[in-house]
């Protein structure tokens, strides 16, 4: 499937607001220099929209995965669910094992900031919900988890969607499209309707769940309608500001649609996505970065704490002042890019080529086989 520059632009923005969110729980953009000309709406959006940046990950995942089944299989009740679920795995699971690994690691020496000592929290608690998938409702039953492990929450959703999914494409065309649906209209829904938790409004399975079948309505949608001239990039331009609006909006507005603002946040993402598959982009120098950064999402997703938690721990112990804070930002940035890299290059690609070699060529020789065997005519 050839990129598209526009959605590795978005995944890229999205991955960059999740490292401000947690950059900023511990030194806020508000209490830097940068406030004193930089409005404070602002400053707190950068900061406080990590939640919404999953949402854009989850509906461009559901958006890519479908669109990539379409154009390898033909469509996606032809789905092939064993070879779906090994290239899954393949992608997934040798960074999270070694993430799962460094962190057991950092847990067993007793390093301050990734050792477990919340009551109901351990390290085995915590690697069997990440595997099981059930990181998240694990996480709202004992509290927030220590660095590096809270980020998996979102894996579980999305690992947990995709377990399901060639199942659900199996259906009939009509009902797939209704589950899809009913996901996607109960995600806002659903959302309304969660108080007290504060862990479980953020990381909701239902929630998830729903934004991802979003996104492969959106491709459903991509594949069969494909609209000329300027109307793509219309329906993008109010898809953005939708988005932006819930995300940088004053508190004034919260009171003009209150939880409603979650159905224009995703109505939003929705409609941008869909809009920059319909267009090819190639993108050019200047977006270079922040699509590598959209490239690399998953490597930088699963390993940038280990950045964050290091930088603030050398700005506090130093009694550095908060108002030049801002500088942690550029400098994590640039490390967990190049952290991201080394993951991917080092490690990513060589497990995966290797692995995919591995058990795809097994899959492929047993598919030859069987179809070599035929029925005799007549027994």
């Amino acid at each position: 499937m050839k990129r598209n520059a526009a959605l590795d632009c978005l995944r890229g923005a999205a991955i960059l607001f999740v490292i401000s969110n947690h950059i900023g729980i511990r030194i806020p953009l508000s209490h830097t220099r940068l406030a004193s000309f930089l409005p404070r709406w602002f400053l707190v959006g950068l900061n406080y929209n990590g939640g919404e940046a999953v949402s854009i990950f989850f509906v461009l995942s559901g958006f890519l995965i479908a669109s990539r089944i379409t154009q390898t299989f033909g469509a996606l009740d032809r789905i092939q669910p064993v070879r779906f679920l090994i290239h899954r795995a393949i992608r997934i699971l040798p960074c999270l094992v070694l993430l799962v690994s460094v962190l057991g690691v950092l847990d067993y020496v007793g390093f301050e900031d990734y050792r477990f000592s919340k009551p109901g929290q351990s390290f085995l608690g915590a690697t069997m919900a990440a595997f099981g998938l059930y990181l998240n409702v694990w996480q709202a039953r004992h509290g927030w988890s220590v660095a590096g492990w809270t980020i998996l929450w979102s894996l579980s959703i999305e690992e947990l969607f995709y377990l399901l999914f060639p199942f659900l494409c199996r259906l009939n065309v009509w009902l797939r499209v209704g589950v899809l649906l009913l996901l996607a209209v109960t995600a806002p829904v659903y959302q309304v309707t969660l108080q007290g938790n504060e862990i479980w409004r953020e990381q909701a399975t239902l929630t998830g769940l729903g934004t991802i079948a979003l996104g492969v309505l959106m491709a459903i949608v991509a594949a069969r309608y494909r609209p000329n001239g300027s109307w793509p990039v219309a329906m993008g331009g109010v898809g953005l500001l939708m988005m932006l609006s819930e995300m940088f909006g004053p508190p004034s507005w919260w009171h003009l649609l209150s939880d409603g603002w979650f159905a224009v946040l995703y109505g939003g993402i929705a409609m941008l996505v869909l809009a920059c598959g319909w267009r090819s982009f190639e993108g050019g120098r200047w977006s270079w970065w922040i699509r590598r950064m959209g490239q690399l999402s998953y490597e930088v997703y699963l390993t940038h704490m280990f950045v964050v938690m290091a930088a603030v721990r050398i700005w506090r112990h130093n009694h550095w002042p908060q108002s030049n804070g801002w500088i942690v930002y550029p400098v994590c940035l640039i490390v967990i890019w190049g952290l991201g890299e080394a993951v991917s290059r080092l490690f990513t690609k060589p497990v995966t080529k290797f692995l995919d070699r591995a058990l795809t060529s097994r899959i492929y020789q047993k598919s030859r086989v069987t179809s070599s065997v035929q029925p005799e005519v007549g027994c």
